[in-house]
């Protein structure tokens, strides 16, 4: 019971924190000056950003899957999505920095 209890709690940190990751993805707009022509790039670094996010999730569901058909203890398991998240939303404002600079 103690395990269901860990992967409960794990999911809904990595849940939380991709919710909180997809509503930041909007900031990316404060990195480009109004006017330029860098602005027509946001698109590409939002869409970066949020399949990316997506991806992060579907990367950690399908390990869950994967130790529940193995019959492992699950765990903690769904954390992993959490560095993958952040990880796309940096990217996503890199992009945004970079594409927005043009």
């Amino acid at each position: 019971m103690a395990d269901l209890t860990r992967a409960g709690l794990a999911t809904f940190v990595a849940l939380g924190i991709g919710w909180s990751a997809v509503i930041l993805v909007p900031l990316y707009e404060f990195l480009v000056a109004d006017g330029q022509r860098g602005s027509r790039y946001l698109p590409v670094a939002y869409g970066l950003a949020c399949t990316g996010i997506a991806a992060a999730v579907v990367v950690a569901a399908v390990l869950v899957v994967s130790k529940l058909r193995m019959r492992r203890a699950i765990g903690w398991t769904p954390l992993v999505a959490v560095p993958l998240i952040i990880e796309s939303w940096l990217l996503g404002c890199l992009v945004a920095l970079v594409l927005g600079s043009l």
